[in-house]
């Protein structure tokens, strides 16, 4: 249990010195490479619809900014400027000082984006500060009444929809600055470190040696599943089917890899029964 966590510095050269810094360093490499899998699902095609309709299901989506206003009407009905195009009506650049003002006694500080709204909505003033602690808040401000129509604070938003907003900004480098960027950078090295070590054990291991006459190496014993106390198959089964259903892009290769395993399980089997039976002879 120790040098899957520290790498066994006695081992002598070798494929057992290699083996060790391999397995060590991918132990402390498959904390950062989860997270980064599982920040990343949100950007997938299947995984990541999966997990927006988790989301829809519990209710857990970052809540929407309301910008329409009480009373206010629909302008330019049935008006159109040449090609068919909506008439839109000129905005008055002091007019996102006065939004912004507003905003900012409204507590909005750091750096913000405000996006004009339509005739008849208020327009949304978001902070857009992604480094810890990240201000995301958004307010809307009717820009004739210079005054807070709606919020929608960070604080509020529901715990899932948190974690992801969080996890993506760790994902690209930006939660925690340049932390973060040295975090992922030492990630990244390390991952080449374990995959030219894998190379590394294959060559010292390669079956083209005079003691390794071999084309390939001997596979693993079969029947490790079957070894496995009843209570891990119990709850471990279930769980893998679960996250295979919500991760196609990992649960198709596992699928497909359990069938060719039985598949040449069965025929191992078969062909050592032939072997195994006794010889005919003529009477």
């Amino acid at each position: 249990m120790k040098h899957l966590l520290v790498p066994d510095l006695s081992a002598g050269k070798g494929v057992r010195r290699t083996r060790g810094w391999h397995a060590t360093t991918g132990v402390w490499l498959a904390v950062g490479l989860l997270i980064l899998s599982a920040t990343g699902l949100t950007w997938s095609r299947f995984a990541g619809g999966n997990l927006a309709a988790g989301l829809d299901a519990l209710d857990a989506r970052r809540p929407a900014l309301a910008t329409a206003l009480e009373g206010a009407s629909a302008v330019g009905g049935g008006e159109h400027q040449h090609g068919g195009a909506p008439a839109s009506a000129a905005v008055d650049p002091a007019t996102f000082d006065r939004v912004l003002a507003v905003a900012r006694d409204a507590g909005l500080s750091g750096p913000v984006e405000i996006s004009p709204g339509e005739p008849g909505d208020a327009w949304a003033v978001a902070q857009t500060d992604n480094t810890w602690p990240v201000g995301r808040d958004q307010v809307a401000v009717d820009p004739d009444a210079d005054a807070v129509t709606a919020r929608n604070d960070f604080a509020d938003w529901p715990v899932l929809a948190k974690l992801s907003a969080l996890g993506v900004q760790a994902h690209m480098g930006l939660l925690f600055g340049t932390v973060n960027q040295i975090l992922l950078a030492a990630l990244a090295v390390g991952l080449l470190c374990v995959i030219v070590w894998g190379y590394r054990m294959w060559w010292q291991r390669r079956p083209t040696r005079r003691d390794r006459p071999a084309f390939v190496g001997a596979p693993p014993a079969r029947g490790a599943l079957r070894g496995l106390p009843w209570w891990a198959l119990l709850v471990g089964v279930p769980v893998v089917a679960a996250v295979g259903w919500a991760l196609p892009g990992f649960g198709v290769p596992l699928l497909g890899f359990l069938v060719v395993d039985v598949v040449l399980g069965a025929l191992a089997r078969r062909r050592d029964g032939r072997q195994g039976d006794p010889i005919p002879t003529a009477s």
